[in-house]
């Protein structure tokens, strides 16, 4: 059994860039340290309730990695015209799984095509590093969901640019997909 790490000791961290798959957000280096009894074990008959993602938390966090990550912040200050907020908001779009899948802003459908297209150097790197982000944030079934929910408001997104009548005629009588 390994040493218990006390609140006093510190680990170098390594940050996630992005490039790297099947690595965590933040990985420690030298695990040694034994950190207790796993918080979200369960104690047999007690099973913990799966809670939708609270979605303006979320895409805040979303914002703070992303601005955190110096090419990812590049292109999002890029694309928004250095408005954060207006991320942040259309972030919070994209999340809500509510939202009607048809109509999104410019801001909306670049940042869902950069997220799920996998086009280009952004596409690559922001696909894992969001996966790993959503990985960590919310339990599995989740951020399972929630990816599921990207693609298909991807899909829909595209459908709607390859036949914008079909989108209009849709949002129009609450139909569509």
């Amino acid at each position: 059994m390994g040493r218990t790490m006390s609140m006093m000791q510190f680990q170098q961290l390594r940050a996630f860039d992005g490039a790297e798959r099947n690595v965590g957000y933040h990985e420690a280096i030298g695990s040694e340290f034994d950190f207790g009894a796993d918080v979200n074990a369960g104690d047999g008959d007690i099973v913990p309730q799966q809670t939708a993602p609270d979605l303006e938390v979320l895409a805040g966090d979303l914002v703070a990695a992303f601005r955190a990550h110096s090419h990812i912040n590049n292109v999002m200050t890029h694309i928004s015209g250095a408005r954060w907020d207006h991320v942040e908001h259309a972030l919070h779009i994209i999340l809500n799984s509510a939202a009607p899948p048809v109509g999104l802003s410019r801001l909306e459908a670049n940042i869902l095509d950069l997220i799920c297209a996998e086009r280009g150097v952004t596409g690559r790197i922001i696909k894992p590093f969001l996966e790993t982000l959503l990985a960590r944030l919310l339990p599995p079934i989740a951020a399972a969901q929630l990816q599921a929910h990207m693609r298909s408001l991807h899909e829909a997104q595209m459908s709607e640019e390859a036949n914008p009548s079909f989108s209009r005629i849709a949002a129009t009588t609450g139909s569509g997909r």
